[in-house]
């Protein structure tokens, strides 16, 4: 299409400018550009478009006016909002001045656009505006919205924004329960972007199930309270008996492991053939002790000889400031002079909260290539957890209890073990949603390939020679 805002039905000719760019669209796009109201909302699926849209509309807004962009945190706002705006204003030549200093864009048609993060909103108070943009609103306070609309004292007083859903939250109040007058919303789902790849689309609802689809494919709100994180987990599929008769000597053996001071729990997972099993766990509720749960896996498996790969969280790469050690280093020195070599398997950040949840759920189900995971009846914290872990209210992180009073205090640290292990190591589950919902990134399904991804990762190797360097690159 040819987009010439000057000829939109739905606002005038004079506060518009006049600019001719060629692009494509999709229809959600297009009613979300015709639609007048002061105060609008494009919220859709993965992919569908939203930052596309709402960059596009700025052109709608009068020459020599002055808003704001703003996104969740600065590095979204560079790698995305920025990133997308820029393409789209080059290609319309409407470039002025980019003053980088104040993250400020001054157009060839005097429109004074300023880019700011959400993440202190306070910081927003000051500037006057006659519009703004809101790149990923779910994933921002509601106080960013009301400290906007307050900065909202020139004309045109326009307001827009973009974002997957997250949850029943303010948005869904706001544009949805109230039903103000002067607010619209359009939705969409992923599916509604003739222009995606179609292995992404497949991809996506090769991960997402149930409400996670729900929200993240087709768009919509969902109510997370009481939700279930591993909608996958049935006992009668997954929970068998003696499944320490199927450990093979010669086999890895995958630990798998969190660090906490009151509980942790580090499932024991060994894949043979198309199926992964979880052979075991060592736990330690109360005062916990690496070394000690190393211990415990040395008398599990005293004299193996396949090897052992760790997995963990990324945040025990940091030192210890009682020991000068990280949590990884006293693996490795725990594991002295033991039988087989230990290889470490630690990115250097972790996984989000989403993509490890969603990783688990592809192992519960089967993926094609592999069998759904079986899981030994004595790992009773393991199931547990896949039971009874719920969403938080935001769908975007677990429910997590700090009272250490109640019994649910110690869940999520079994399944948030294993799932560092699921986002990594199966192949078929690799399929990581970074924190902008429009991109992703797939890892390399062959292990050499793998292994040239983890180059990026911290290693060691400990041996009954004692330890050498492992590096991964």
């Amino acid at each position: 299409m040819d987009w010439e805002p000057e000829g939109d039905a739905s606002v005038n000719d004079e506060r518009v400018q006049k600019i001719k760019l060629s692009v494509g669209s999709t229809p959600p796009q297009s009613e979300f550009w015709q639609n007048d109201r002061r105060f609008r909302a494009f919220v859709g699926g993965v992919g569908s478009g939203k930052t596309y849209a709402g960059v596009l509309e700025i052109l709608r807004q009068p020459p020599g006016s002055r808003g704001a962009v703003i996104a969740p945190t600065y590095r979204m706002l560079m790698d995305a909002t920025l990133d997308t705006l820029m393409k789209i204003f080059q290609q319309a030549n409407l470039i002025g001045e980019w003053i980088k200093s104040e993250m400020r864009l001054i157009t060839s048609h005097g429109t004074d656009i300023i880019f700011r993060s959400g993440d202190d909103p306070e910081k927003l108070r000051g500037p006057n505006l006659g519009w703004f943009f809101l790149d990923e609103a779910a994933m921002m306070p509601e106080l960013v919205w009301d400290i906007m609309i307050g900065r909202l004292r020139l004309d045109p007083g326009r307001a827009w924004c973009t974002t997957t859903p997250k949850g029943m939250n303010w948005l869904h109040r706001l544009f949805v329960t109230e039903k103000r007058e002067d607010y619209s919303l359009v939705q969409c789902s992923s599916h509604s972007n003739q222009f995606l790849p179609e292995y992404f689309i497949k991809s996506l609802e090769s991960k997402y199930k149930g409400a996670w689809k729900d929200q993240e494919l087709m768009g919509q709100f969902v109510d997370w309270v009481n939700s279930p994180a591993y909608e996958e987990f049935h006992r009668s599929l997954h929970v068998r008996k003696n499944l320490m008769e199927e450990y093979r000597d010669r086999l890895p053996l995958k630990l798998c492991c969190d660090f906490n001071a009151r509980c942790m729990v580090w499932p024991v997972v060994q894949v043979n053939g198309r199926t992964p099993r979880v052979l075991v766990e060592i736990a330690q509720v109360g005062r916990t002790s690496i070394p000690q749960m190393v211990k415990e896996f040395r008398l599990a498996f005293p004299n193996h000889s396949g090897g052992v790969q760790v997995f963990g969280d990324a945040t025990g790469i940091g030192l210890a400031a009682q020991t000068g050690q990280t949590s990884f280093d006293a693996i490795v020195e725990a594991f002295r002079g033991y039988s087989s070599y230990v290889e470490l398997m630690v990115p250097k950040t972790n996984p989000t909260v989403r993509s490890r949840v969603n990783s688990m759920n592809s192992v519960l189900r089967g993926t094609g290539e592999w069998e759904p995971l079986m899981i030994d009846e004595k790992c009773e914290m393991l199931i547990r957890d896949f039971a009874f872990v719920e969403w938080d209210e935001r769908g975007t992180g677990l429910l997590k209890i700090s009272d250490l009073n109640d019994e649910r205090s110690t869940l999520t640290h079994a399944t948030d073990a294993l799932g560092y292990w699921a986002a990594i190591d199966i192949p078929s589950s690799n399929v990581y949603i970074s924190k902008n919902d429009d991109n992703y990134m797939e890892l390399p399904r062959e292990n050499e390939a793998r292994r040239q991804w983890m180059s990026e990762l911290h290693g060691k190797r400990a041996s009954g020679a004692g330890l050498t360097g492992l590096d991964l690159e």
